[in-house]
């Protein structure tokens, strides 16, 4: 049994595997978060799939119909 660390040791050893181990996991977490919002929000998401889309020929006509009034 002596080869056993103090308990103060063992006790700071559980405390800050603990914060880096929940540090980690919110980078994770808070990382996957940012990335499926990109990807939700972008044109590859199925329910993206029928977006409203502008074509630039369509805004230069709306444009000119709009410069004629």
């Amino acid at each position: 049994m002596s080869d056993r660390l103090p308990f103060s040791v063992r006790a700071t050893d559980v405390v800050h595997r603990v914060t880096v181990l929940g540090l980690v996991g919110i980078c994770v977490v808070g990382g996957g978060g940012i990335l499926f919002n990109i990807w939700a929000n972008s044109d590859y998401a199925p329910w993206n799939k029928e977006k409203l889309t502008f074509a630039k020929e369509q805004y230069h006509e709306s444009r000119s119909e709009t410069e004629e009034k």
